[in-house]
């Protein structure tokens, strides 16, 4: 594929622009819809808006909601697959001189990598909402934006590539995922995995560059994104199933890490232009 806009013509294409080497493109494909095996000229960046897909790659597939955020770099080959409802993102193409202008800094985008939640999440709503915004001080907006996600990229490739995590590092990953709306404690998890509390802080932020507490609110922010996205449920009892203690505690923390409140969120995220 040769075209510079190769992935984006395989879905519709709503809307486009060029952000010092950043082309940005709100793109949607329709449900259940699949992909045969492809490559992309340019490396680039999808954010999930709504919706879902799944990234098949050689040895593994990657499922993407609301708020994830996919690396690709270019020539990678893979297939596709959307869920039920569809799916609408935003594509963020780093065009060659500006993957250049990166420097070392590129080596986080020259592999898959999959974010939900965190920086890169909160950053690609930021970049949305200028998107959409777009006045005349966007496309400076949106290219410090840019800058700041490849940072934030760079840390995560650089704590991924120094060290394989200990397997009960990885369990009390686990137990994070399997129980984000309960009240969970340190010491349960250190018990858990028969690790003591400090070494077990210590290490999960060495690896995951973050605290646990940090990690479990990321992982309820990332429900609640889609439960906003794909239902009409109210917002208390979204930010109760998510495990939050009010609406008003859900709301400041969604806002503080996302940079929108909920009702934005679900204004602009779940509804088609």
């Amino acid at each position: 594929m040769n075209q510079t806009f190769s992935p984006v013509t395989l879905g519709r294409r709503l809307k486009t622009i060029n952000a010092s080497g950043f082309v940005l493109t709100e793109t949607t494909h329709p449900p259940n819809h699949e992909l045969p095996r492809h490559h992309h000229e340019l490396t680039n960046i999808a954010l999930v808006l709504n919706g879902s897909f799944s990234e098949i790659l050689d040895r593994r597939v990657i499922d993407c909601h609301p708020q994830s955020v996919l690396v690709k770099p270019s020539g990678e080959p893979h297939a596709n697959r959307y869920g039920s409802d569809g799916m609408r993102c935003l594509l963020i193409e780093v065009q060659h001189p500006r993957m250049a202008s990166l420097g070392s800094w590129s080596k986080a985008l020259d592999q898959v990598q999959h974010v939900r939640g965190g920086a890169s999440s909160a950053l690609g709503t930021r970049i949305y909402k200028e998107f959409r915004l777009m006045d005349s001080a966007s496309p400076l907006a949106i290219e410090g934006l840019m800058l700041e996600m490849v940072a934030d990229l760079s840390r995560r490739y650089s704590l991924h590539s120094d060290r394989k995590p200990a397997r009960w590092l990885e369990r009390a990953r686990e137990i994070l995922h399997a129980h984000s709306s309960e009240t969970i404690k340190l010491h349960d998890i250190a018990k858990a995995v028969d690790i003591h509390p400090v070494h077990l802080a210590r290490e999960f932020r060495k690896v995951y560059g973050c605290t646990l507490g940090e990690y479990l609110r990321a992982l309820r922010i990332d429900f609640c994104c889609t439960r906003l996205s794909s239902s009409d449920d109210s917002l208390v009892e979204i930010a109760l199933t998510a495990g939050f203690s009010s609406q008003s505690h859900f709301s400041r923390v969604f806002k503080r890490h996302t940079g929108t409140t909920p009702t934005e969120f679900r204004s602009s995220f779940r509804n088609s232009r």
